[in-house]
């Protein structure tokens, strides 16, 4: 498994809107702006190159809007397995997404054995490459669109659902 620091306009995010829980975005938030955003630990991430999100039954047309969009946002690189609130509050904060690239089964297998030992942060997701892309294509295709970290975040500015003490953080620096 490799570790590697990511932009938040390489990784495609989930749809939730805003985050679930704007307590957890706080602490989050809290230690990412303090300079302690190196002792979270790796955020889980699927590069597209192993696989993309889509359905096996497609009715809809979801398969095709997910490879247009991925076709158009070329610098979209990889899949957020799980971890919004900390990386919207690295994206506030100006940080990169510290983060473990999962390539294989074996890689899914160490994520968990570093679980077990509170290396890492629960991952609530299934125990192989193929599962986890199918459970990420239903939770996709629920929406109407997609988004980067980065456009999500900006979302989340423009909308004006985070504390404005995060929006001010976001705006007194220059982007990514």
């Amino acid at each position: 498994m490799k570790i590697k620091d990511l932009n938040p306009n390489e990784v495609l995010t989930t749809l939730d809107f805003p985050v679930h829980n704007g307590q957890i975005l706080k602490i989050y938030f809290k230690v990412c702006r303090d300079g302690d955003a190196k002792i979270l630990p790796p955020t889980p991430m699927i590069p597209l190159k192993a696989g993309l999100p889509l359905l096996e039954k497609d009715k809809k047309g979801y398969n095709k809007r997910m490879k247009e969009f991925l076709k158009k946002n070329k610098k979209i690189k990889y899949l957020l397995v799980d971890g919004s609130h900390k990386t919207t509050a690295l994206t506030l904060t100006h940080n990169k997404i510290h983060s473990m690239i999962l390539e294989t089964n074996d890689d899914v297998k160490e994520v968990r054995e570093l679980e077990k030992v509170g290396e890492v942060f629960n991952m609530n997701t299934p125990d192989t490459i193929g599962d986890i892309l199918l459970d990420m294509a239903a939770h996709f295709s629920k929406g109407k669109k997609f988004e980067s970290v980065l456009e999500k975040t900006k979302r989340m500015i423009c909308k004006k659902v985070i504390p404005d003490f995060m929006i001010k953080c976001y705006l007194r620096k220059d982007e990514f």
